[in-house]
């Protein structure tokens, strides 16, 4: 039977995420429009179903790693923090928004709390897995990147004024018939000066 282990996790979080912002239970909240997932960013995520993305990257991370705390989840969630001429150095992320989203998922009864931690449940499980079995059969489109327009620089002319004529051929000295060089042969003048009378 195909599990989560089986597939790709940006393409099961993707389809989770669809799902789950079908549920009641999963409501982004009225911060999430304009917090940053961590002191390490330095803006908040562009995309407005962020929220959805977490959770589901969340539930994903409770099934590999479970039973598993929040403060664990915060070194996985975190990254370097840009500190100007310093050295970067690590910070965890937000553990309000790791708390909230295993809170919601707990009350969606994806995820069961114990004294170990936090572990998928039984019908998480199951959830989880049927996701990875359609995922497997019909994988999503690939996400389209930005790409920055590139600008065409000016094409630069040479410095005396454009390209040769005629290319190679037309520069290269004429042979003879024994490969060598052909010279000029001023004869005709030479015969000239002779005949002239003096």
């Amino acid at each position: 039977m195909t599990t989560v282990y089986d597939v790709p996790a940006d393409h099961i979080i993707r389809a989770v995420a669809e799902e789950l912002k079908k549920r009641k239970e999963i409501t982004p909240p009225a911060w999430a429009a304009f917090a940053k997932t961590g002191v390490h960013k330095e803006m908040p995520p562009e995309d407005p179903d962020w929220w959805f993305i977490r959770v589901a990257a969340v539930l994903r991370r409770v099934y590999v790693d479970g039973p598993i705390g929040v403060e664990r989840m915060r070194s996985f969630y975190g990254g370097n923090k840009n500190r100007g001429a310093r050295p970067n150095a690590f910070r965890k992320g937000s553990g309000s928004i790791l708390r909230k989203a295993v809170q919601q998922l707990e009350a969606a009864g994806l995820i069961v709390h114990d004294k170990v931690g936090r572990k998928v449940s039984p019908a998480g499980m199951a959830f989880l897995d049927a996701f990875a079995q359609e995922v497997k059969k019909n994988p999503p489109a690939p996400v389209p990147k930005r790409v920055k327009p590139v600008v065409e620089e000016p094409k630069k002319a040479d410095a005396k004024g454009g390209k040769k004529k005629g290319g190679d051929k037309a520069a290269a000295p004429a042979e003879g018939a024994d490969g060598a060089k052909a010279e000029k042969k001023p004869a005709k003048k030479k015969a000239d000066k002779a005949e002239a009378p003096q």
